[in-house]
This record gives structure tokens, sequence and C-alpha cells, in this order.
């Protein structure tokens, strides 16, 4: 981590996305709220359909419709995003929070040189001069992301999948943002450039002195690059904390399967996946909604909804707090 971590980057609370369709409102992220530090690199994992992506979508103001979203806060700085006109957003984007897309590699134009694409989003909310002093910028900003400054010259067919993913990372961060949501970035990437593509968004990272938002579902790569963790199912935050500790001691059922889940040279005999499906967001179960598939549930599980809460975990050198929605750590038994 970099920076003061004392220091709230951006806060988040209660954040409600639905999705209205014929068959009713698809919960798809229902009361995230959570706080990213300045420098801090804060992971969003879950399965399929958990609501990470949208999540991410939903502080970019990027929700489309059917999608809306129905309640919630998102403090960065000054800036309450939620609430900004749109105009008052589309200025933000980039200025303040970015956002380096899934498959950012396909959505680079094919019929534009990579230099002009890098300047026609600094142009979008700067107005500065061009030439020259463009063609510097452009350079400074592919130097950063580790490319030759003739990549400028260059057009998306000519590069390598890892070379595209760093146009896209110098597009997201050419006007030095606060805060880098980075969703799921080395997919369709070999473990070698994933690798490289990862170091360079984090040298990235201190440069800008900013905070990263990591949205994935790849656990090993998490645990690798990532301070905090959070964990999604059905739409909601349901652990939260700094990744060794909740990989190593799970306070999730659900978290307690699916790191057990991840495949270990370690162990031996049959994979062990996780039972059942997700839930319907569509008409999610009464109650914690893992609890159909939690081998843990008591009666309580079944009808009230457990919130997140702060659990301090003793360890070897401190205590240290985490936060869980289980109601095996709030009490609740009937």
């Amino acid at each position: 981590m970099t920076g003061n971590r004392s220091r709230v980057a951006l806060s988040v609370e209660d954040l409600r996305v639905h999705y209205h369709t014929e068959r009713g409102a698809i919960r798809a992220v229902e009361g995230v709220s959570f706080d990213l530090l300045a420098g801090e690199r804060l992971g969003l994992v879950g399965e399929s359909g958990s609501g990470k992506t949208t999540t991410a979508m939903a502080l970019m103001r990027l929700i489309r419709p059917p999608g809306r979203i129905e309640s919630g806060r998102a403090q960065l700085g000054d800036l309450e995003l939620l609430s900004l006109s749109d105009e008052q957003m589309r200025q933000a984007r980039f200025a303040h929070i970015s956002l380096i897309p899934q498959g950012v590699m396909n959505s680079l134009n094919p019929v534009m040189r990579v230099g002009a694409q890098i300047a026609d989003t600094i142009q979008a909310h700067e107005q500065g001069p061009g030439g020259e002093k463009m063609r510097a910028r452009v350079s400074d900003l592919l130097s950063l992301v580790e490319l030759d400054p003739d990549t400028a010259q260059m057009y998306p067919h000519e590069l390598s999948g890892g070379m595209k993913q760093r146009v896209g990372m110098a597009i997201s961060v050419a006007l030095r943002p606060q805060v880098i949501i980075a969703d799921e970035p080395t997919s369709a990437l070999d473990v070698v450039v994933q690798k490289r593509v990862m170091d360079t968004l984090f040298r990235v990272q201190g440069e800008l002195d900013a905070a990263v938002i990591l949205v994935g579902h790849d656990m090993g790569l998490m645990a690798q690059c990532v301070d905090r963790l959070g964990v999604m199912y059905a739409g909601r935050l349901v652990e939260l904390g700094p990744v060794q500790q909740l990989l190593e001691q799970p306070l999730h059922p659900y978290t307690r399967l699916l790191v057990s889940s991840l495949p270990s040279l370690d162990r031996r005999g049959e994979f062990r996946g996780i039972p059942g499906l997700p839930p319907s967001l569509l008409d999610p179960p009464a109650g914690c909604p893992f609890h159909p598939r939690c081998p843990e549930a008591i009666d309580g599980c079944t009808t009230k909804i457990p919130g997140l809460t702060t659990v301090v975990a003793d360890d070897d050198s401190a205590r240290i707090e985490r936060r869980a929605a289980c109601h095996l750590h709030t009490g609740v038994t009937s």
C-alpha cells in the first residue's frame, strides 16, 4: 500500500442497483458499503453474477437501461458521484475516478492511431494546447506504462494483447485520477503477460499515489496483489478484511467454501466445488441469500438478512478488524 493509509479516498454507502425487466427487478447490487483508503489496493471477488462488475460500473455511473442506481452514496473527496449531473460526472471520469474495463483491448478504435486515442481523452476534458506539447504528453504516458513512445503512431491491430492492455491503462490514467477501477485487467492474457501488466498497473498507481479497486475472480491474483479483499455473493458484500487473514481464516461460510474449492498442489483427492447454485436475483430467498447452500446455517438464517458486522480477530502481533455478514458472528439464533 502507498500513500496515507488513514485517509479515505472513496466512501461507498448502501449502494443498490436493480435491472428492471418484464419479469421484475433483478437486484444486482443490494446495500454494498465500503471505504477505500488512499493508496490502497482493494479487491472485489465472487462468482459470476455476484455484483462485482455492476458495483464498479455504478461507481463510474455507467449503468445503462434497464439498469438503474436505486440508492446509495459514493463520496470521492468533495464529489458525491451518484448525485452529480451527467455533465459533472462526465468531467469527473478519468480526472477523479477512472475505469480500465474488462476486455479493454477490444475497446480501442481500430482505425485510429494509438496516440490520437490517448490525445482524444485528454482533449475531451482539458482546453489545452495540441501539437508538440500534446505529442510530448502522449509520449510520457506511453513511457509511464512501459511502452515505446513510437507506439503512438501504431494502430491497435499492430499491438500484442499486453500492449493493448497498457494502451488502455495509459488512457485511463491520462488525467491522473485519485481512484482507478480495474475490471479483470488480465483476462485473455497468458500468465507471464498478466504479471507484467499487473506490475505496470501498480507501478503507475505508485507514481500517481492513487487507490485501486481490482475486480476479478482469480483468488491467486488477488492474494498477490491487494491489501484488502471484499467477497461478494448475490449482490451483497459478505466479507471484507486484510487479504492474508481473509484467505487463511475466512469468517463467512461462503468465503470458506470459495477458498477450499481452489485447486492446490498440496491437496490430493476429489476436486471440491460449492454445492448448489447461486440464488435468482429476481426472487432471492428470505433471510441470508447463502443459506440454501450453507452447511452452517441456523434457524435465523432463513428469516433475517445479516448485516456486515465488525469482527475483531486476534492475530499473532495485533488485533485486526474485519467484517462479515453472517449470523454466526451477530449472535442471532432464531
